[in-house]
């Protein structure tokens, strides 16, 4: 009976350190996820910044409200489940708007080309080289060597793809487009809406870059952008119960 009894005060005692165990678990995963929510701040403040800013700043260089409203709009949504930053694609639409002076075009060729270096596995890094020259070039209106083979080594799966969208096959399909954009025979306005309209294609670049960001780094970062994007929305909410946008900030 004493060892019964001591068995029974055993498997009592294993319960009740199993259940403080399990405690402690759940307070490890809670802790974590409240360090994830507060370790977001920055990058909530940031991205609800950025989506108030980008149509004031827009409206000022004689863009519509609403017009630039849906511009930042189309942003957001054009980089969902991608390892991009919203005021990252924001600051390019900006800078390519001001010389273009065509907004949607800007937003449409930022996304484009975001998704062109994420289809051909370029880094961040390599992807604002590579971007650096392309919109060098696009204010130009005409591509220089340089900057050309820059984009070779950045974004060359997608240079293939838009060679023989253009009729250039076989190894010498790049410098072919290039000569023909050199030449005049395409013009770098033709160049750009043919990227993108292969990027919004079905089984075009937005869709490659999915795929080739894909992995747990990418699923991370997204797991991140998720809860910057929520805390944003708690932030979004505050401001609106104060009086609007800039309430917090007042």
């Amino acid at each position: 009976k004493g060892f019964l009894g001591l068995t029974g005060m055993a498997k009592k005692a294993a319960a009740g350190i199993g259940k403080i165990a399990a405690g402690i678990g759940v307070f490890e995963l809670t802790s974590k996820a409240i360090n994830m929510v507060t370790g977001a701040l920055d990058g909530a403040i940031a991205r609800y910044d950025t989506l108030n800013n980008f149509p004031k700043v827009m409206q000022q260089l004689g863009f519509g409200a609403e017009q630039s409203e849906k511009a930042i709009q189309r942003l957001s949504d054009g980089i969902q489940g991608l390892p991009t930053r919203l005021d990252e694609v924001a600051a390019t639409a900006q800078n390519i708007a001001i010389l273009t002076q065509d907004l949607d075009k800007a937003v449409e060729t930022t996304l484009a080309l975001n998704n062109a270096f994420l289809a051909s596995g370029a880094s961040a890094q390599d992807g604002q080289r590579g971007l650096t020259q392309y919109v060098q070039m696009l204010s130009k209106g005409e591509v220089d060597l340089q900057s050309w083979r820059t984009l070779q080594e950045t974004m060359g799966l997608a240079l293939n793809r838009l060679a023989k969208e253009f009729g250039f096959t076989g190894a010498s399909a790049q410098n072919d487009l290039y000569a023909a954009l050199k030449e005049g025979v395409i013009t770098f306005d033709e160049f750009n809406a043919k990227l993108i309209e292969v990027s919004n294609a079905q089984g075009g670049f937005a869709e490659m870059a999915l795929t080739a960001s894909g992995g747990i780094k990418t699923a991370l970062t997204n797991m991140r952008t998720w809860v910057v994007t929520g805390v944003a929305d708690i932030i979004k909410a505050f401001d609106e119960a104060l009086g609007g946008p800039g309430a917090i900030e007042n």
